[in-house]
């Protein structure tokens, strides 16, 4: 496709949800995917933008300026002036909450806007994939998906109203070096029984809007990964929701966040806040976030 871009273009304002870490991460019959878990945390591009804010410099992250170069190669671009795409994102980096997942999609989207173009998920899905591993939290709901190839990305369903408090290990893992860990692969797969039963309790849990079963299949597939970054805090992080009526605790798998899942309208989410900074003093609060399913969203400005 040959586009040439002269006419006067339209601003878009463009947003994507970040995660808390991932349901479940793990590989069933060799296949690896994920489970994604999109929070009300985001990243936002708005394109056509010269100064979007005054006495600042800004300037696009490398991962979100390579999906920028990636839309207008694949779009064959010729006589298009600079696209101006400003990104910016109140999700936490480096610690597993798809921070730049969400800067490269609405970038990409962005861009894409900014030339009359609308990208399908499955294209912006090839683009993210072609700059890094990455979640798909810009599709809606719950979705199933292969974060290194995306040879299965299966809508699962749309995620009950749930509460998470969110705290840190510090530190910061890198997606792309973590990724490339020489018996990663081997570490995965002598979870895969493990695995298995986490995705069915989750299937039934979404199925069934039982938030107990879907808090069920997040811890096991958090103990599960301890072999693979192990969080020394876990067990007892654990232990603490328990005591408060968690549902269930998630990880990021890649990733140096933990959070207990609570249902929605629970009335001691800041008493549990509370207690567990007090007894797990190396942990640092992070945030309390809900879940939503509207995946990547955009609109004219």
């Amino acid at each position: 496709m040959i586009l040439n871009c002269k006419e006067e273009l339209v601003t878009y304002y463009v947003r994507a949800p970040g995660t808390c870490g991932e349901f479940i991460q793990g590989a069933i019959d060799g296949q690896s995917f994920l489970v994604t878990c999109p929070i009300n945390r985001y990243s936002y591009a708005l394109s056509q933008v010269t100064h979007p804010l005054p006495h600042y410099y800004c300037s696009l992250q490398p991962k979100a300026s390579k999906a920028c170069r990636l839309v207008k190669d694949t779009l064959s671009i010729v006589n298009q002036d600079s696209t101006s795409i400003y990104v910016r994102s109140d999700i936490i980096q480096g610690k597993g909450m798809a921070s730049s997942s969400a800067d490269i999609a609405v970038a990409a989207m962005a861009t894409a806007l900014s030339l009359n173009i609308t990208l399908t998920p499955k294209e912006l899905e090839m683009i993210c994939l072609s700059v890094e591993p990455t979640d798909a939290s810009f599709y809606p709901g719950i979705t199933q998906f292969d974060y290194i190839n995306g040879s299965i990305c299966n809508f699962m369903g749309m995620c009950p109203p749930l509460k998470i408090l969110i705290f840190d290990e510090g530190g910061i893992v890198d997606t792309v070096s973590f990724n490339k860990q020489r018996d990663l692969f081997q570490k995965i797969q002598e979870k895969e029984p493990i695995i298995k039963e986490a995705l069915e309790l989750f299937t039934k849990g979404l199925e069934s809007h039982d938030i107990t079963l879907i808090g069920q299949a997040a811890t096991l597939s958090a103990f599960a990964n301890q072999r693979i970054l192990y969080k020394p805090n876990l067990y007892e992080f654990h232990d603490i929701g328990n005591t408060f009526q968690s549902v269930g605790t998630i990880i990021a798998h890649s990733g140096t966040i933990m959070g207990l899942l609570f249902p929605n309208d629970h009335n001691a989410v800041e008493d549990c806040r509370r207690y567990i900074e007090k007894k797990l003093p190396t942990l640092q609060y992070i945030d309390t976030v809900e879940t939503t399913n509207e995946g990547l969203t955009y609109i004219k400005r």
